[in-house]
């Protein structure tokens, strides 16, 4: 019957019945519902009967809504699939961020890899989760145990992302959520301009002229890092940025200072190369023609915040700084905003720009605007403590 199913063997070459049991039921394919047949992968008959009954209870679990329908097509699915699956599309749309999409996704694939999707649970993942935080990197060449939550939760959303899109693309009928970490990644640091000149002595070109036009703009590493001559209208005195990392593209006009450093850059174009010939490059802060590897900046940057004694500032406390300068300075926040890239107010929360300094001077312009309402009220001071023992007797008024 079409409700029942049937278990059955199949034919071999020479018309004897195969060892293997099979199962066929009615299910739900692709949105219609069909003849679904498999292998039991058992000789068992018992075997096979039991396994035919728990695919008729999940077709019965999908026609209740109690669950969805996963079938034999959807448990072969690998996760090294999916991940595919996700370049793709990433690769398609031209997703920004694709690079570092798939650099977090390289470990995932290492460990999940190989298993089926179905397989995939939430205590799985936290053995990933377990495993990553015993895992080694490296800073300023010495080892570290333990990756920062923020990079595990970065890795673990890849999974989650290439699993949803199998969802939308009816690859897969059910995704499993995914545990993340903690993260604590509002920071903190910023720059003081004597910090800024002292570090400058001590950077390598173009890497000093990289953070002066971030300690100026709040522009991003990777944006000044990649920023090319076509970008530079030296006639308007403007960059035109066509993308960035929040997928809109913005204008900077630049003032007197940012105009010399810019001037600067362009009377350093040309790279010589080894074998006596010579280019002029495409890009503004080229380091031998190129954009600098990031290894190169983060050697340079080591060991110039070393020098200077500021051994905990990074690249991007520029970016915070300029943003708190700027508001400081009576700058509009969208203003601020369009100057840096920053597409939401979140990031002044997220950044926590208000400082131990800030939030004094609130503390002190508060205290005079009440004590300057002090004229126009007819409310007496607070009373000081005295050792008057007068008291009042009871239920007197």
């Amino acid at each position: 019957m079409r409700g029942d199913g049937r278990i059955f063997r199949r034919k071999g070459k020479d018309g004897q019945d195969l060892a293997i049991w099979h199962v066929a039921y009615w299910g739900p394919v692709d949105g219609r519902v069909i003849e679904i047949r498999e292998s039991a992968q058992t000789s068992d008959e018992r075997k096979a009967r039991r396994f035919l009954k728990e695919r008729l209870r999940e077709v019965g679990n999908h026609r209740a809504g109690a669950a969805r329908f996963q079938g034999p097509r959807q448990e072969r699915v690998t996760v090294k699939e999916l991940l595919e699956a996700l370049e793709r599309d990433y690769t398609q749309r031209g997703v920004k961020g694709l690079r570092e999409a798939m650099n977090h996704s390289r470990p995932v694939r290492d460990f999940f890899g190989v298993r089926r999707a179905v397989e995939v649970t939430p205590d799985l993942v936290r053995e990933y989760i377990d495993e990553r935080k015993k895992s080694v990197r490296f800073v300023g060449g010495k080892p570290i145990v333990g990756l920062a939550n923020a990079t595990i939760n970065r890795e673990t959303e890849i999974l989650g992302r290439a699993f949803r899109l199998a969802l939308n693309e009816g690859t897969l009928a059910m995704a499993p959520k995914f545990p993340s970490l903690p993260e604590h990644n509002a920071r903190k640091g910023f720059f003081e301009r004597h910090e800024v000149e002292k570090l400058l002595l001590h950077l390598r070109e173009p890497l000093s002229d990289m953070a002066q036009f971030a300690y100026a703009t709040g522009w991003r590493l990777g944006e000044i890092r990649g920023l090319r001559w076509e970008h530079v209208d030296r006639r308007a005195r403007e960059i035109r940025l066509p993308d960035s990392k929040n997928g809109e593209g913005r204008v900077l006009p630049l003032d007197e200072s940012l105009w010399v450093l810019i001037e600067r850059r362009w009377t350093r174009r040309e790279h010589r190369t080894k074998d006596g010939g010579s280019f002029l490059s495409e890009y503004v802060f080229h380091f031998r023609g190129r954009p600098a590897p990031e290894s190169t900046i983060r050697r340079w940057w080591e060991k110039a915040r070393t020098k200077v004694g500021l051994p905990g500032k990074l690249f991007h406390d520029f970016r915070r700084s300029a943003v708190r300068d700027m508001i400081r300075g009576g700058v509009p926040q969208t203003i601020a905003m369009s100057v840096s890239g920053h597409k939401t107010e979140s990031m002044f929360r997220r950044y926590n720009i208000t400082t131990t300094a800030d939030k004094l001077e609130a503390l002190r312009l508060r205290r005079q605007y009440v004590e300057a309402q002090a004229g126009d009220s007819n409310v007496s001071s607070f009373p000081t403590a005295t050792t008057d023992t007068t008291r009042t007797p009871q239920g007197e008024r």
